[in-house]
């Protein structure tokens, strides 16, 4: 059995030759259009030759020495002791009358000490009730409030004068002005008191009272 070629008696086609002579035409105008490299003979130019300074090489440092210093350590000086020469005496009478050890200063020579005198606290008692007039404190009722059956209590401030009398009244709190003005009246006309005393002595002084005012039933 035997095999013919289809391509072995073919003709080729113009249309393939053609193109193939068209690219190779477009290839050899490519080279023929390139520049062309010129290379010259020999070189016309001028060589400039400068010449480089060689830096010197750089001593090496040497520290110096410094000279080890020593200070000396201080010297620590004492003052001398004061010394009282040359002072007149005295006189007797000068220190004959105090009661305190004296004080020698130097030889044959006495200074006396001050005598410090010091006084106690004062002793202070102060004003209160005096309890003989405890029945004449409590002010009468206001009548107005009684009918309303309201109670209350007044807050006040009183000055006690050395013989035991209010001198003076001063309000803080009420919750009416009828139980304010019955204590206020009752107070300056009947209240007594034992006056504040410092050592025994009496003094005028201020104190602080509370009026109850209390319906019994």
């Amino acid at each position: 059995m035997s095999y013919v070629s289809v391509y072995e008696n073919k003709i080729p086609r113009s249309k393939g030759l053609i193109m193939t002579g068209a690219v190779h035409a477009a290839i050899v105008a490519a080279v023929i259009a390139m520049p062309a490299i010129v290379v010259p003979d020999r070189f016309e130019g001028t060589i400039l030759a400068i010449p480089e300074r060689v830096q010197p090489t750089p001593e090496p440092v040497v520290e110096e020495v410094k000279p080890d210093v020593r200070t000396a350590a201080p010297v620590r000086k004492t003052a001398p002791e004061p010394r009282i020469t040359d002072l007149p005496p005295i006189p007797k009478d000068q220190y004959a009358t105090t009661s305190l050890a004296s004080a020698s200063v130097g030889e044959g020579m006495v200074i006396p000490l001050e005598t410090i005198t010091i006084k106690p606290d004062p002793v202070i008692v102060g004003a209160r009730l005096n309890t003989r007039y405890a029945d004449r404190f409590q002010p009468a009722y206001p009548p107005g409030q009684l009918r309303l059956e309201r109670e209350g209590e007044v807050s006040v401030r009183v000055l006690v004068g050395t013989d035991g009398r209010v001198k003076q009244i001063k309000l803080i709190d009420a919750p009416h002005e009828d139980f304010w003005e019955a204590t206020r009246r009752q107070a300056l006309s009947k209240w007594r008191f034992t006056p504040e005393t410092r050592d025994g002595k009496p003094f005028e002084s201020w104190i602080t009272l509370k009026v109850r005012f209390e319906i019994n039933s």
